[in-house]
This record gives structure tokens, C-alpha cells and sequence, in this order.
């Protein structure tokens, strides 16, 4: 018997279907509970490890210790001497002779679902564009900042778009760390770059001049307004002479210090972001009671003869405690009208088109530098934002937490198909109903995750809120498919339905209902915010799986399962319907009996051949009757 029922299951192609998709998506998914080790996320430009390990890469073990989790690695964070370890197999060696590793790694995955970050820890920020900003406008904002996150050495990161229902847009970031001050500094700021030259004159009787692209301009003072030949400058006002960005920076009696706009944001062509000795420079150093960093941006020829066009008129003076010769003004470089650093210009470099200066910045702790200049390198690689980011919101779950979300998940889920499985079981007091119900369900959670895992969609505790709502739908659909089987609905009691009209009538309930959920979610991907676009898509994802691939294989199961149940339903149903007519001895109700079956005979018999029973052939007749206890192939595509 259990042989024939599984031949009948691989038979029926709607079956075979559904148990290939969910090995399919146990291969998509790749559940490995008893993976080991962490994965390197990023790697640092000063890291001792870099060229030795790569993004990506799995190490599990190092200097005799197993690395099964971020905080393994911690130990080594003081370590110096010979550091070994396994990664992607491969045994490896490096000297620290400081300490500081200068990776980043999280621990290895169980499987290739994409857990979101209130299940695995870490940082959600809500940034809102200032204004009113096209969709254009914002998958270019998105550019920028997923530039900023990767020289910044940021993995798993993502970033999506979203609106809320006043049309407002907004862009959310979930990453596995960060604080806020970090996303203020990396993500919020607009990255406005300019590199200034700074001209000082003196002034006599309120009264100087200078000297620009090789003209004489008056400066002079009156009423604290500066004056540059018959241009105003109030305040730090600024104002373009002869094609040049000049802006009035600081007065006092007896000069006043003007800023030149040499570089900007857009002359920026690239940015050293490893050190490369005779090509670049990129570094931190010893300095000190701190830690200096050191990196080369690379200007455009434009950019670079604007800056000999400006220093060709400035002079040479000498410092004197070195005696090297410098130019009489610096370059001061400003990031969102704040000045970053301020650097000298070498007496050589007058008057020629400079491509290369060098950012340069003071921490009092290594990892503080490590930040800043990360910081720095994302923000002039990146570009600037056409518009201002405000943070409006900004969430952060540790992982501890994180993994408590997740065993109380599972612990929900186990306790949910108990109690499903308890009223079910009640209801039906057959264990042939309830493990198919069951196993079903763990058939559709399969396969909506395969699926979410094939779109890399992010599986958070509302994706998991929408996967437990369709599996619920599906279920109730389930008992719904089950009913009409056995009981052929209720309500029309004194109505007696073949096989084909009962699931006839359970599919129209079905499929409707799955068009009732899909359409009232569907507006919640385009204009929900993060936690109703989760809920959305996996919502509609485990609806349409059911409707149009468990569903009708679950039929097929139901029918086959219950065969026996329904032809005793049915005898019941016939003496039941033949004794209420009856009021004769009981030799008479066998003839009764028999003028039902009669009926059920030719009602079938018309169905099929469109002629009563008795004028059908022997084949014919054989037909008729299987007809109303089996499920044919040709009957059950419906």
C-alpha cells in the first residue's frame, strides 16, 4: 500500500514539481549548521595581513586557537610576533611587530539566506534627502554613498531606496556596525571639496594690493566691508575675479587674508587608497604623542594649471628653523566649508601645475587616524552629493541581541506548528491527514526562502512576520482543500458533488483569496518604508508559491489520502438521505438505497458521455464508477 501511495505521488507531475523546487531551494539556501570560522569583511591599507589574506576569505584558526566568531579574534589585537593562521584552507604566516591586524570579520554563515540586522546585529540609519528629489536623484545619492561604504571597508552593506505615504523619499543603510557618529561623518555629509590658497596682504592705511593671473587688484577696507577694486565682500563672503573663486577670510589692522580657489570636488580624479612607493603615497605614521596619516589625491590638468596660475605670482620666503623655501601662503583644504588640513607649499612648486597634493591629518591613537582617513579617502573618492542627507532616524541591535531574535523565532515557529498540529489532529483524529498538512507547510517556508535567497532579498523579522502569514493563508487553504473533499462543503447538505466539483469549488475559494492578499500587499513595496516592504515581499512570495504550485499538488495528496474516507462519507450520506424517505418496512430502504445510487450513477454518467448509465458499455460503466471514488489525471488539473 505505501508502495503504491508513493508511486502515485511521483506519478502525478504537479508533485513531482513541487519536491524538485524544494530541493531546488535546498541547494539555493545551503543550509551548513556546523560551518566554522569567521569571513574577512574588509581589509586595511596599513593591515600586516593584506596581500596575504582577501575580502571574502574564510580563516578558522590562528596561532593554536580555533576562530569560530569575531571575538576569537579579538585576542589578537595586542599580539605581536609571528602570527599564523588557516585561511580558505591554506596555512599562512606573518611578523607583527605592532599590534593591530587591520581586518574586519564576522562569523561565517549557516547558510546563503541574507539574515537582516536586527536578526545578526548591527546599524539602520534613515537618511531624507533635503527638498524635493527625483528618483534619479536618488539612485545617484546611492552611488555615492555605497562608494564612500567600499573605500571606507564596510561589506555587507545595502542600501534601499524608500518612500513613505506622503510621496517623501528616503534611503535606508543597514550595516553589520557602526555608530551614529560614524554615518554622520561617512553618510550625512554632503563632501563638498576645496582646496584654497591663501594670499596675505598688507595693508597701510586700510589700503593694499595683490597680485592675480599677473593683474594689480586694490584691496581696502571701509566700514568693516572689504572692497577689491569696486567688488563688496561682506563678511566671509565669496566672489569670482577673473574666473577665480576669491572669498574674504580674516581682516585684522594690519592685513587681510584672502582665500584662492584652486581645487575642487570636480578636478578630483582619483584617490591614493594604497600605498604604492614611486606612484603614491599612502600611510600613517608614528608622530609624536599620536599618529599621522598621509594620502595623495590625484587633480585633473585643469585643476592642476589653476593652481599655476596662482602661485606664480606669490614669493619665496624661508622657515627659519629648517631654511627650506616655501611660497608666502598655504593651501588649506576645507570638506563642507570645514577645514580638513592646511599644508605648505614648496618654493619648487611655484607657478607649475601640481596633480598630486597630499591630505594629511593628526589622531591621537592609531585606530582614530585608521578612521579618519577612511573617512576622508570614501568622501573625495565618492564626489560630493547633489543634495544635503539629514539622518532622521538611526537604529543599533548588538548581535547578542540579534541571535536572541533568532531563538525566539524558532522557538515561536516550533510552538505555532505544535499548536497547529494539535487542532488539527483533533479535527481530523488521523495522523494521514496531519503529516501531509504538515509537511506542506514546511515545503512552502522552504521554498519562499530559496526564493527570497535567488532575489538576495533580506530576510529581518518582518520578512519573517510576512513568511508566517502566508504559511497561515496556506494552511487554512489546506483544511479548506481537505473539507471540501470530505464533506463537499457545507450549507448544501441535501446536494451530493463528485470529486472534480468539490475541488472545482475549493479552488475558486483559493485562488481568490491568494488575489485578495497579493493585491492589498502590493502596494506596500512601492511606497512602504523597510519593515512593510519586508513584509510585503515575502507575504507575496509564499502566497504565489501556494496558489499556483502547492496548492494544487496538496489536492492531489488529499485525494488520494482520504479515497477511502470519502466513499464511506458518501455510503452514509446516500443511507442517511434514503432512511429520511422511508417510512416503509425495512426490506423497502435496499431499494431505495439503490435508487440513489442510481441517480449518482447517471449523474456521473451524463457528465462524462452526456447519456444515462444503463445505456452505457461495460468499459463505460467501469469508468463511471472510478470516476466517483479516484482522481484521474485529466480530472485533477483543475
Amino acid at each position: 500500500m505505501k508502495l503504491d501511495f508513493l508511486k502515485y505521488l511521483l506519478r502525478e507531475w504537479k508533485i513531482s514539481l513541487v519536491l524538485i523546487c524544494v530541493i531546488g531551494s535546498l541547494i539555493l539556501i545551503a543550509p551548513n549548521p556546523l560551518s566554522k570560522g569567521v569571513v574577512v569583511t574588509s581589509i586595511t591599507s596599513t593591515s600586516p595581513l593584506l596581500g596575504k589574506l582577501q575580502v571574502g576569505e574564510a580563516m578558522t584558526w590562528a596561532n593554536e586557537k580555533d576562530i569560530n566568531s569575531p571575538e576569537d579574534l579579538l585576542g589578537f589585537e595586542n599580539f605581536t610576533g609571528t602570527f599564523r593562521f588557516m585561511h580558505s584552507g591554506k596555512l599562512d604566516l606573518v611578523y607583527l611587530d605592532e599590534p593591530g591586524l587591520g581586518i574586519s570579520v564576522v562569523k561565517k554563515p549557516v547558510s546563503n539566506i541574507q539574515f537582516g540586522m536586527d536578526l545578526i546585529g548591527g546599524t539602520r540609519v534613515l537618511l531624507k534627502p533635503k527638498g524635493v528629489v527625483s528618483d534619479v536623484v536618488i539612485q545617484q545619492i546611492t552611488s555615492i554613498l555605497e562608494t564612500r561604504i567600499n573605500v571606507f571597508g564596510l561589506k555587507e552593506v545595502t542600501f534601499q531606496p524608500i518612500k513613505d505615504f506622503s510621496g517623501n523619499s528616503y534611503i535606508q543603510v543597514e550595516m553589520a556596525g557602526g555608530s551614529r557618529e560614524d554615518m554622520e561623518n561617512l553618510l550625512a555629509k554632503e563632501g563638498k571639496f576645496e582646496g584654497k590658497i591663501e594670499r596675505i596682504v598688507s595693508l597701510k592705511n586700510n589700503t593694499g594690493s595683490f597680485l592675480l593671473n599677473g593683474k594689480t587688484y586694490s584691496l581696502r577696507i571701509d566700514n568693516n566691508n572689504t572692497y577689491i577694486g569696486d567688488i563688496s565682500l561682506i563678511g566671509n563672503q565669496t566672489v569670482k575675479i577673473d574666473n577665480i573663486d576669491v572669498q574674504n577670510y580674516n581682516t585684522t589692522n594690519d592685513t587681510a587674508v584672502i582665500m584662492l580657489t584652486a581645487f575642487t570636488g570636480i578636478d578630483i580624479q582619483s584617490v591614493c587608497l594604497q600605498n604604492q612607493p614611486g606612484i603614491c603615497t599612502n600611510q600613517i605614521i608614528k608622530s609624536g604623542n599620536g599618529w599621522e596619516f598621509h594620502f595623495q589625491v590625484f587633480i585633473t590638468q585643469k585643476g592642476a594649471e589653476r593652481f599655476a596660475n596662482l602661485t606664480k605670482d606669490m614669493s619665496a620666503i624661508a622657515d627659519p628653523s629648517s631654511g627650506t623655501k616655501y611660497l608666502d601662503g598655504k593651501i588649506y583644504l576645507f570638506l563642507d566649508d570645514n577645514l580638513v588640513t592646511s599644508l605648505s607649499i614648496a618654493a619648487d612648486l611655484k607657478g607649475k601645475a601640481y596633480t598630486t597634493p597630499a591630505i594629511t591629518g593628526f589622531r591621537t591613537t592609531r585606530d582614530d587616524a585608521l578612521k579618519e582617513q577612511l573617512t576622508l579617502e570614501g568622501i573625495l573618492q565618492s564626489g560630493s552629493l547633489p543634495v544635503s542627507l539629514e539622518i532622521t532616524r538611526v537604529d543599533q541591535i548588538s548581535p547578542a541581541l540579534g541571535e536572541e531574535f533568532i531563538n525566539a523565532t524558532l522557538l515561536s515557529a516550533l510552538v505555532a506548528a505544535l499548536a497547529v498540529s494539535v487542532i488539527l489532529f483533533i479535527r481530523y483524529r488521523s495522523f494521514k491527514i496531519l503529516i501531509p498538512n504538515l509537511l506542506w507547510s514546511f515545503f512552502e517556508i522552504v521554498l519562499t526562502l530559496g526564493a527570497a535567497t535567488l532575489i538576495r532579498w533580506t530576510i529581518d523579522l518582518s520578512s519573517i512576520a510576512g513568511i508566517i502569514a502566508a504559511i497561515g493563508q496556506g494552511t487554512n487553504d489546506q483544511v479548506m482543500i481537505i473539507d471540501e473533499v470530505m464533506e463537499g462543503g457545507t450549507g448544501e447538505e441535501n446536494k451530493i458533488f463528485t470529486i472534480k466539483e468539490r475541488l472545482k469549488r475549493a479552488f475558486f475559494i483559493v485562488v481568490g483569496s491568494a488575489v485578495v492578499i497579493m493585491m492589498s500587499v502590493v502596494p506596500m513595496i512601492f511606497i512602504g518604508i523597510g519593515v512593510m516592504k519586508g513584509f510585503a515581499i515575502t507575504t507575496l512570495l509564499g502566497t504565489f508559491i501556494g496558489a499556483i504550485l502547492t496548492r494544487p499538488a496538496f489536492s492531489l495528496v488529499a485525494q488520494k489520502v482520504l479515497e477511502g474516507r470519502v466513499e464511506k462519507k458518501l455510503e452514509k450520506k446516500i443511507e442517511s438521505d434514503a432512511s429520511k424517505k422511508i417510512v416503509e418496512p425495512e426490506k423497502v430502504k435496499g431499494e431505495i438505497i439503490k435508487k440513489e445510487w442510481n441517480k449518482l450513477l447517471d449523474m456521473a454518467s451524463k457528465e462524462l458521455y452526456n447519456r444515462p448509465f444503463n445505456e452505457l458499455a461495460a468499459e463505460e460503466r467501469a469508468e463511471v464508477k472510478k470516476v466517483l471514488f479516484e482522481t484521474e489525471e485529466k480530472e485533477t488539473k483543475h
